[in-house]
């Protein structure tokens, strides 16, 4: 089933519940509006209408070019008991609200433009509602929710009405002032109250009066009351107080701030705390400020409350994007909700690449239905996923990963979100098919010559009581290949482990290396069918292990016979290159094909050519680059089909 199939079988248990606009929202016929039916919602809306509809604050969303309207039952006391509820539902916007349309369209418009959300608080908008305008403050947020089409599909609000508030407040305020007029009244009330209240006399802004709540934020005692309040508090200089204060001062305007900092200092140590303020002029009769009143009321514990979640959430986004896995989240129905900057690195894919039943096409077609499978049973049973399956990259070819998954369950204990990462195990998986694959020749190489001795051994038993010379000598020649065969390969065994620990030790001499090539060619056996041609400077010395050397030379000449039989001259080079000395072994066989090439000297590589397999480990030339890394040199293959091999290496001279 697609994620598209599956949505439609699953739209609704997004709507589920929600009270009366749950209901409402049911019932509607969304099929005579231009955003269709429910089935045929994206993903990204059914999510958004399914957290408004069961959110207890009060919440509005605007979806789609004619901003069609959703909203939830906390949100309907602000439509009022007559009027807008409930035909506000599925209502063009501008059909709803065509008293404040002229105030609230150019701050949806900058929102479904890409600006930033907007944000008010404490706004005066007036509407109609219960059979009349109102003048209805708001505390209101409009921000941006993004379609699954990776473009701005419409607009949610988040709101609560403050007109009792509001006016509460400056019921508050007016009290308060009243209060600060009439000292002998509010000194006693003042003090005791739990919000920081002062007031400060004059431009010069002497502490007339400062509550205890007011003192503890400043860290003083009631000594500071007569001082100016640059004096008392030295840490302001610097800071924006004073100079606001003195704008209050002289404009007679109040300042009002949410979430100031400020630094303070307190037991000797200098800290940053987070205030509401209100500045409130005092006006004498002539309507010039005699003082200003200080409200503040502290934020520093929920402020940092939030940095810390806000860090937390930072951080987790800088961590999944520095490891080396691909990481990614889904929601509890598995549709995808995030991937860190490594997967689109990796798959060079985008958010259009991967929406609805794109993240399947990435899969192998082989391993497809299988991780798809494995996912749904993780899905309905809550059990980790964890699976191997080739993933496609960037660059056209198939990648082995493994893909892992767990469950991620809220207070209640559902599952709301999956973890998930996928790491690339591609190099993983060949060497461990190499191995396979070497264990299985290894099998083969080392059966063959023991057979061949075993038979050898059991002819020569039978020949004891009627023994002959040529045949006896025939047989013990053969035992003799077949032991050198087994010896042979049983040395690149232990070679290959030295390398592989860091064991190989050179014994370095300075030496002739066309002494070492004439060593070579008398131990080598090619049956008087092939001429060895030495060409090249003759007397060019190097300094190196001449054992080791030797041992690479021989396995260029074998090669050479084995790997090209026809070729009966074999052409050795020795020759100056800059600050070098290179040395070359060249047949006239068939060539190597140049996909092949940069993996000749890998370990447990072996050469086909022409459907024919040859014997050995596919050690001998990883242990020649081996020998020659040692040594800090060079080794190369030059070949092309049809035309021979060259097989060379370097050494500083």
């Amino acid at each position: 089933m697609s994620l598209q199939e599956r949505q439609q079988l699953s739209y609704p248990l997004y709507l589920e519940g929600g009270g009366e606009m749950g209901m409402l929202t049911r019932s509607f016929n969304w099929s005579e509006t231009t955003l269709g039916a429910p089935d045929q919602w994206s993903q990204n809306l059914l999510t958004t209408v399914s957290i408004i509809l069961h959110s207890k604050f009060p919440m509005f969303l605007w979806w789609g070019a004619e901003l069609i309207q959703f909203y939830n039952d906390a949100y309907k006391p602000s439509l009022g008991y007559e009027g807008k509820h409930p035909k506000a539902l599925g209502q063009k916007g501008e059909e709803c609200w065509p008293e404040i349309w002229p105030v609230i369209k150019p701050l949806i418009d900058q929102v479904m433009a890409g600006g930033e959300a907007t944000w008010n608080e404490d706004k005066l908008i007036p509407i109609y509602r219960n059979n009349r305008m109102e003048d209805v403050y708001w505390t209101f947020c409009y921000s941006r929710v993004i379609d699954v089409n990776g473009e701005i599909g419409g607009v949610l609000v988040t709101c609560y009405e403050t007109t009792n508030k509001v006016k509460t407040t400056q019921q508050i305020e007016q009290t308060l002032i009243e209060l600060a007029e009439s000292e002998s009244r509010s000194t006693n009330l003042i003090t005791q109250t739990p919000v920081a209240i002062g007031v400060l006399k004059s431009r010069a802004l002497l502490i007339e009066m400062a509550n205890n709540k007011l003192l503890q934020f400043w860290g003083k005692s009631a000594a500071v009351i007569g001082q100016p309040l640059a004096t008392a508090l030295p840490e302001l200089e610097g800071q924006p107080f004073l100079k606001i204060l003195d704008d209050v001062y002289t404009s007679g305007l109040p300042y009002a701030k949410y979430e100031i900092s400020a630094m303070l200092e307190n037991e000797g140590l200098l800290k940053k705390y987070y205030f509401d303020v209100l500045y409130q002029p005092i006006l004498h009769e002539s309507g010039e400020t005699d003082s200003i009143l200080v409200v503040a009321t502290d934020l520093t514990e929920q402020v940092e409350a939030r940095k810390v979640i806000e860090e937390n959430f930072l951080q987790f986004r800088q961590l999944a994007d520095s490891i080396i896995q691909m990481v990614w989240v889904t929601d509890a129905m598995g549709m995808h909700e995030y991937y860190n900057q490594r997967w689109y690195d990796f798959t060079g894919s985008n958010f259009e690449h991967t929406k609805d039943t794109g993240w399947n096409q990435m899969f192998h077609p082989d391993d497809r239905e299988r991780a798809k499978e494995k996912w749904a049973h993780s899905l309905k049973t809550g059990e980790h996923y964890e699976i191997e399956y080739r993933l496609k990259k960037h660059t056209g070819e198939y990648v082995w990963v493994l893909g892992r998954a767990a469950p991620f369950y809220n207070s209640e204990g559902k599952i709301v979100k999956w973890f998930g990462t996928c790491t690339d195990i591609h190099e993983q998986k060949l060497l461990q098919e190499q191995k396979d694959d070497f264990i299985s020749i290894a099998s083969h190489e080392l059966k063959t010559p023991v057979t061949t001795l075993k038979v050898s051994l059991q002819l020569m038993k039978r020949m004891l009581s009627n023994p002959s010379a040529e045949m006896m000598g025939n047989l013990i020649e053969k035992a003799n290949k077949s032991i050198d065969k087994v010896g042979n390969l049983i040395e690149d065994l232990l070679n290959t482990s030295k390398y592989n620990h860091g064991q190989l030790h050179l014994n370095q001499t300075v030496f002739k290396l066309s002494e070492v090539v004439s060593e070579c060619c008398e131990h080598i056996n090619y049956e008087g069918k092939y001429q060895l041609k030495l060409t090249g400077d003759p007397d060019l010395q190097v300094y190196a292990d001449a054992e080791r050397i030797g041992q690479i030379i021989t396995n260029f000449i074998n090669n050479a016979i084995k790997y090209a039989p026809e070729s009966k001259e074999i052409v050795i080079n020795i020759a100056k290159s800059a600050d070098h000395v290179k040395l070359s072994v060249e047949d006239q066989g068939p060539g190597i094909a140049q996909e092949k090439i940069p993996h000749i000297f890998d370990r447990y590589y072996r050469v086909d050519s022409a459907g024919s397999q040859y014997s050995g480990l596919g050690l001998g030339l990883y242990i020649c680059s081996e020998i020659i890394r040692k040594h800090g040199g060079q080794i190369g293959v030059d070949s092309e089909i049809g035309k021979g091999s060259v097989f060379w290496f370097k050494l500083k001279s």
